[in-house]
């Protein structure tokens, strides 16, 4: 093995070992503040992404602006959509065990999922960046 394919190699275990912190470390938060096991938490940056993916040109043709405009109109989107899945889903699993928690939120990415294939398709999809 040559020295830049192991280089390259030992780049790839460090990322790794990020994602693996950032998906620890985001479900110790989780249970610790809520005291939830909330599996579900990567599914919530997908549906943001997605918000803006979608919202950015018909925010763009309704209030004439770029990026902030849509950024505006998605946490607005975004907060409103996590009240309701917390009133929905999240404020019943609270005095539920935690395999019971485990099952809903699990249960959670399987819905957001198959919901983000319906309506936008599997394709790659992205958002122009601003142009500052």
């Amino acid at each position: 093995m040559d020295f830049a394919t192991f280089l390259v190699q030992c780049l790839n275990a460090v990322q790794y070992g990020l994602l693996l912190f950032l998906v620890a470390s985001g479900l110790t938060l989780i249970f610790g503040i809520m005291g939830v096991i909330n599996l579900a938490h990567g599914s919530f940056y997908m549906i943001g992404a997605y918000l803006a993916f979608g919202l950015a040109a018909p925010v763009a043709a309704a209030f004439g602006g770029g990026f902030f405009s849509v950024l505006a109109v998605g946490v607005v989107l975004a907060v409103a959509l996590g009240y309701l899945l917390e009133w929905a889903f999240f404020a019943y699993l609270y005095e539920r065990e935690h395999l019971q928690q485990v099952l809903m939120t699990y249960a959670l990415i399987l819905v957001f999922e198959e919901l983000r294939s319906m309506l936008v398709g599997n394709d790659v999809h992205g958002v122009q960046a601003p142009s500052w």
